[in-house]
C-alpha cells in the first residue's frame, strides 16, 4: 500500500510529528511509516557470484500478513525504531529491548567497564512507548 501526500501528512501529524515509539521529534523527510502489527514480507535465497558469498536472501514482494496492510495499523516512526523493530509485533519488540541493558552487560566489556566507573546504570523497567502514554493521558483527562 503506497500512501499518498496526505496520508502521510495525516500520519506525521498522527502523534504531533513525533515518533509513534519513543517520543522524538520526527524530520519532516526521512521518517518512516512502520506498520504496528508487521505485514512480513516473503524472501527467497538466491546464489550470488559475490567474494565470501555463494548467497543472499531477496524479497520477493509477497505479503504474508496483508491483512496488517491497512492505513489504521499505520504509525509514524524514526528510522532508528523502524529499524530496530523490524518485522516483530510490538509486544515481542518491547521484550527485546527490555532484555537489551542485559545483553549488553553479558556481551560487551565497554558497557561493563563503564558501568563499574558509575557512567552508566542498569535499572529495571518496563518499555512503554510513546503512544501508549498519551493514552493513558487522555483517559486520565477524562476522568
Amino acid at each position: 500500500m503506497s500512501l499518498s501526500t496526505s496520508q502521510r501528512l495525516d500520519l506525521f501529524n498522527k502523534y504531533g510529528g513525533r515518533c509513534a515509539y519513543c517520543g522524538h521529534m520526527l524530520p519532516e523527510r526521512g521518517w518512516h511509516a512502520d506498520h504496528l502489527e508487521p505485514v512480513m514480507r516473503d524472501s527467497k535465497i538466491v546464489r550470488v557470484n559475490e567474494p565470501g558469498r555463494t548467497h543472499k536472501y531477496v524479497q520477493t514482494g509477497v505479503l504474508l500478513r496483508p491483512e496488517n496492510e491497512r492505513l489504521e495499523n499505520y504509525m509514524p516512526a524514526c528510522r532508528a525504531c523502524n529499524i530496530d523493530k523490524a518485522c516483530f509485533p510490538l509486544e515481542d519488540w518491547r521484550r527485546q529491548l527490555e532484555r537489551r541493558p542485559q545483553v549488553l552487560r553479558d556481551n560487551h566489556s565497554a558497557y561493563r567497564h563503564a558501568e563499574r566507573f558509575g557512567l552508566v546504570k542498569q535499572v529495571e523497567t518496563r518499555v512503554i512507548f510513546y503512544f501508549e502514554t498519551l493514552a493513558v493521558r487522555e483517559q486520565e483527562g477524562k476522568q
